[in-house]
């Protein structure tokens, strides 16, 4: 039962980075008509009149497991600080391919516009927030969209991402998002990989990752790091020593502080 507990604390800690503004949480925020449980989030806003900036999270889990609980703390933070939060779920893999992820966070962003009114939203300041695979698709959908000017947005923060798929012959994460092996399919993986989805238009990005990570290596970061400087888009990127891939994530409070001033400035 102890090891039970322990091992439910861990999986549900998240650091935060509290601010100066009070929020209210409105749950069971579909983006979707069909009303789905992959379709929900929830919505944090702060307190006043607004409009404030807005940021969609997208939580990890290799496309295939967990929920926007998991990133509930990052959502919590960013209301203290003086964002709009919409903290969503997507459709899993491998029932739901590439892109459909992509697709869900794109309607979740339509909505979040469509009804501005009702959740503060200034829908001229948007960012994404994601991390592991829901970092891939955030970095994806900005990339992306970022000729569009009704789609794209203005910022992103993204950690521990796989961006570019081609380093990995036989991922069983990324085979069950993309529906095969490298090998049987490198195409679509090239161009399902942030990486090689960089134009001068790109937004700016903040990233970080793990030193130590060993599930996607730290050099994911800085090898996507150099790839923005090459089209000369903004990047910062901030590593973490010594923790993990799920640690980090966790328990390390530099990044969340760190990404959170990074979108208070481009925001």
């Amino acid at each position: 039962m102890k090891i039970t507990l322990l091992l439910f604390f861990v999986l549900c800690s998240c650091t935060n980075y509290p601010g100066n503004f009070k929020y209210v949480i409105k749950d069971n925020v579909h983006y979707n008509q069909d009303k789905s449980e992959r379709h929900n989030g929830e919505v944090i806003m702060p307190d006043g009149l607004g409009p404030f900036p807005a940021v969609i999270v997208v939580h990890g889990g290799g496309w295939s497991s967990r929920s926007y609980e998991d990133t509930t703390s990052i959502a919590e933070s960013l209301a203290g600080n003086g964002f709009v939060a919409y903290n969503i779920n997507y459709r899993y893999s491998p029932e739901h391919h590439h892109p459909a992820q992509i697709d869900d966070l794109e309607a979740a962003i339509k909505f979040l516009k469509t009804n501005a009114k009702n959740y503060k939203v200034d829908t001229k300041r948007i960012g994404l927030w994601g991390y592991s695979s829901g970092g891939h698709t955030v970095s994806y959908y900005a990339l992306t969209r970022a000729q569009n000017p009704d789609l794209k947005v203005g910022a992103v923060v993204a950690g521990g991402v796989p961006f570019d798929f081609t380093w990995y012959t036989r991922s069983p994460y990324i085979k069950g998002y993309m529906g095969n092996f490298r090998d049987k399919m490198f195409e679509q993986y090239v161009d399902a990989s942030p990486s090689y989805r960089i134009t001068k238009d790109s937004p700016p990005f903040f990233i970080y990752h793990a030193e130590k990570d060993t599930l996607v290596e730290h050099s994911q970061a800085t090898s996507f790091e150099a790839r923005l400087k090459m089209y000369q888009v903004p990047v910062e990127r901030c590593d973490i020593s010594w923790w993990g891939h799920m640690t980090v994530f966790m328990f390390s409070s530099k990044p969340l502080q760190q990404g959170i001033e990074f979108l208070k400035r481009k925001l």
